[in-house]
């Protein structure tokens, strides 16, 4: 469960739950289902998108405090300076995939998904009247001479 406090926990809770999303998905058994896990992926993304501008925000509103290992205030002031400027062009970046993935939801949500085992009209319709003949001819004779009372094959 999120605990809304501790963005580590969160963090390590998305991606375990990613994980699991990751290998659900190898198999879909219910096709309809793509389109509410599409809408999720849309949502999580956008809200992805969002924690990556916000963490951009806090390492630019706390570069003046960082220092690397040795005590480095300028170093540590430069990284926070980066981190931040890579974490805006991940967050701008995320948002073309935010778009993709909404328009793939939304093409999912014109599809009305078929049976597997529905065969096509014509070849379907073709082969069960085939076999459906074949199952009510009886064998024709093998001289050509059929008995009157018995029916059956001299």
């Amino acid at each position: 469960m999120p605990t809304f406090e501790d963005p580590s926990r969160d963090a390590d809770e998305l991606a375990e739950a990613a994980r699991g999303l990751a290998y659900a998905t190898r198999q879909i058994e219910t096709p309809e289902d793509t389109y509410e896990v599409l809408g999720s992926l849309h949502l999580t993304l956008s809200r992805i998108q969002q924690g990556l501008q916000q963490l951009a925000a806090w390492h630019d509103r706390h570069a003046s405090f960082a220092a690397t290992d040795d005590g480095d205030r300028a170093a540590g002031h430069e990284h926070a300076v980066k981190a931040s400027g890579w974490l805006t062009v991940a967050a701008a970046s995320t948002e073309q995939v935010v778009q993709l993935v909404m328009k793939a939801h939304s093409e999912n949500g014109r599809i009305a998904w078929q049976p597997e085992t529905a065969p096509t009209r014509s070849a379907g319709l073709a082969e069960a009247l085939a076999e459906r003949e074949a199952a009510l001819d009886p064998e024709p004779p093998a001289s050509g001479h059929t008995s009157q009372s018995t029916g059956l094959t001299r």
